[in-house]
């Protein structure tokens, strides 16, 4: 059976077997003109070159190349790539001398073009090599290249490699002393005959144990190793060592269809974090765009602390935050990785008490800052990295009102008064931990800090455990509960709203979102602290919200928008999207008011005051019909009982006394508008009145 780790070069090869390129390969696509081919294959000539000439450069290992033998015949089914490079690169040393018959053992059987191509290039070697002009341009002008050849990629392919070929090697240099010196051969390669092989568990193992060149993964693998041994020779052998077992297995279990997608993926975050030279806009390209040069033994011990971490994996939960920030690599999980990567390599790998308040801290101001872009993402990471020295007492750090950049400024003052009460009496750390662990808030718990600076622990930890008992009763993970009666509540107690551009909101479910109830919680919103105040937890969420909004209704001017909402909150919530809940001003008064079916104003809104009107002319028997405009400015009129009488409103002012909550009408058989002051229900009434005559 064939040696399995017998070493060949292309001469051995090739005097051995006559290398054929079957029909079923693909075309040889390591001379595609694409900016990360061009790479790719730039940094293998550059490499194949060093190590011809440099004397001081180890030997080349192309890694490993197997196929099937027939007939004299070899028929690589890995390795097709590299081959043909190489056999082009010796066709460069070989152009002047005459003893390489061997190079007329390689061919293809792509397309007959690429047949014809390769013979000739073998033929006419002697003739497209010059310093002068690129052998492309004399090849394409020879008689014997025929035009049609243009189409095939593999000659097209083949064109671009001979061009780069002449550009960065040496004409000066005798390559092919060095390529025939059988005591000292520089550019090998593994080679493995499968029909030779003894088993196919065998070449299963074998294969496996090699892995597949020329990936994305691979190349870069190989330059960081590259730099690392100019850095540290010990430790690029141990990471060599490390890299090919351990940490394999590391990446292989995290899933192993996308083991180099993965593997890549960790070195893009680590990188990226930590390099000057690299940041996230180039993260498409990075590969491509990282200077090796700047890579630092620092930045080589970030990967290491990680991948042994991931190897050992002492803490699952942390190992499994790691793994995410891997896979989804959006830029809160690369912030993730960061505050972990960080703690590892200055602090190591035993997380204690110290790792807990160092990640609890940096999760909460991540969970509660908007991290949307690149600049707010590079700001985190700044802000991270100026805490290094306090990766074991971030916590009595903050308690000392230090501070930390990069975040939500509202939620570094929220760690700051935490770290003062957690320090001042560890046992506040549970109550205070606890409430973080809602999902619904994720560690934003300022909703219920209604104390004053200067009251005393004791008495700050009673009111957080009190007002937090009842925001949690009040909130699944996901959503308030009873969610419609919260707002109603809240809005029977004040306009509660906030503005997002020029629209006010009753406040989303979604956390996530701007305007979410999560925030105006967390804004200590004066309506809120009231709802929590009344609100009895011990009762029925749903009963306790309808008695809070029937005590206070009654206090409400009954001409306001908020009184007619109040009354007929389900009708009003159904006009509504559900996943907006937006309201609209004409002309920012807040007298009148615009339900918003859709996202935008533009389509036909919904006057509240109208739909008060026809919901309690409904109540009364009788019917009518809402007619609106597009867009804020339209004309919205109810038409009541079939055109008994068109009333439309304008909560804004009447031009004679400039009072509000006036009704607009006419009577069917008139074309004068009278005006009416009072509110929906006495003028439903009025109307029924009119029409029972």
């Amino acid at each position: 059976m064939q040696e399995i780790n017998e070493k060949y070069n292309l001469i051995s090869l090739l005097k051995e077997y006559k290398v054929v390129i079957p029909l079923i390969q693909r075309d040889y696509a390591q001379g595609r003109k694409d900016k990360r081919t061009t790479e790719v294959r730039k940094k293998l000539l550059q490499d194949i070159n060093a190590a011809l000439i440099d004397t001081n450069v180890r030997p080349l290992d192309l890694n490993f190349i197997y196929g099937k033998s027939s007939n004299g015949k070899f028929i690589p089914l890995d390795g097709q790539q590299r081959l043909t490079t190489l056999f082009l690169v010796y066709l460069f040393a070989y152009r002047d001398n005459d003893e390489c018959d061997f190079l007329g053992n390689f061919s293809y059987e792509t397309r007959n073009s690429s047949t014809q191509f390769f013979k000739s290039l073998f033929e006419n070697r002697k003739i497209f090599f010059t310093e002068t002009k690129s052998p492309s341009e004399i090849i394409t002008d020879e008689p014997w290249f025929a035009d049609s050849w243009q189409l095939d990629p593999t000659v097209q392919g083949a064109l671009k490699t001979l061009d780069d070929i002449s550009d960065s090697f040496d004409y000066e240099f005798d390559y092919v002393s060095v390529l025939s010196d059988s005591n000292n051969q520089k550019l090998v390669f593994n080679f493995l005959d499968i029909d030779k092989l003894g088993s196919e568990d065998e070449l299963y193992i074998k294969l496996n144990s090699r892995g597949r060149p020329l990936t994305d993964f691979e190349n870069f693998k190989a330059r960081f190793i590259d730099r690392i041994k100019k850095l540290d020779g010990h430790l690029e052998r141990e990471f060599s060592h490390n890299i090919d077992t351990k940490w394999t297995d590391v990446i292989w279990n995290i899933d192993k269809n996308a083991f180099d997608t993965n593997f890549l993926n960790l070195f893009e975050i680590g990188l990226i974090n930590n390099l000057d030279s690299l940041d996230y806009s180039k993260r498409d390209n990075w590969t491509l765009e990282i200077d090796f040069e700047t890579v630092e033994i620092s930045h080589v011990k970030i990967i290491i602390s990680v991948l042994d971490f991931l190897s050992e994996n002492k803490m699952p939960e942390v190992s499994s935050i790691l793994e995410r920030s891997i896979v989804n690599k959006t830029l809160k999980d690369r912030i993730y990785f960061h505050v972990i990567s960080t703690f590892l390599e200055h602090h190591g790998d035993t997380l204690d008490t110290s790792y807990k308040n160092w990640y609890r801290i940096f999760k909460n101001l991540i969970d509660n800052s908007v991290i949307e872009s690149q600049d707010p993402y590079e700001r985190a990471i700044k802000g991270i990295n100026e805490q290094i020295e306090h990766t074991s007492d971030l916590l009595e750090y903050l308690a000392e009102e230090n501070r930390i950049n990069g975040f939500s400024i509202e939620q570094v003052d929220e760690e700051i008064e935490k770290a003062k009460l957690i320090t001042s009496d560890d046992s506040y750390r549970e109550v205070i931990e606890g409430a973080e662990k809602h999902r619904y808030f994720d560690g934003q718990i300022r909703s219920c800090f209604y104390f004053e600076a200067n009251d005393l622990p004791s008495k700050k930890i009673d009111i957080i455990s009190s007002y937090w008992n009842k925001i949690s009763e009040m909130f699944t993970e996901t959503k308030p509960k009873e969610g419609l009666l919260m707002r109603t509540a809240l809005l029977s107690l004040g306009d509660y709203t906030v503005y997002i551009g020029n629209y006010k909101t009753l406040c989303l479910d979604n956390p996530n979102e701007t305007g979410s109830l999560k925030s105006l919680f967390s804004s200590q919103n004066e309506y809120v602290k009231k709802l929590l105040d009344k609100i009895d937890i011990t009762k029925p969420l749903d009963d306790e919200y309808r008695r809070i909004i029937q005590e206070n209704l009654k206090n409400i001017d009954q001409k306001s928008w908020r009184y007619a909402f109040i009354t007929y909150y389900e009708t009003m919530f159904n006009k509504m999207s559900p996943s907006e809940f937006k309201l609209i001003a004409p002309k920012i008064k807040e007298e009148e008011m615009l339900l918003i079916p859709n996202k935008a104003s533009s389509g036909k809104n919904v006057d509240i005051h109208l739909l008060a009107l026809k919901e309690k002319l409904r109540e009364l028997g009788i019917s009518s019909d809402y007619y609106s405009d597009q867009g804020v400015d339209g004309v919205r009129i109810l038409d009541v009982n079939r055109g008994d009488f068109i009333i439309e409103f304008n909560g804004c002012y009447d031009m004679i006394n400039q009072s509000s909550g006036t009704y607009y009408f006419k009577k069917s058989d008139e074309s004068n508008y009278y005006l009416y002051r009072g509110y929906f229900v006495e003028f439903a009434q009025y109307l029924k009145n009119e029409i029972d005559k």
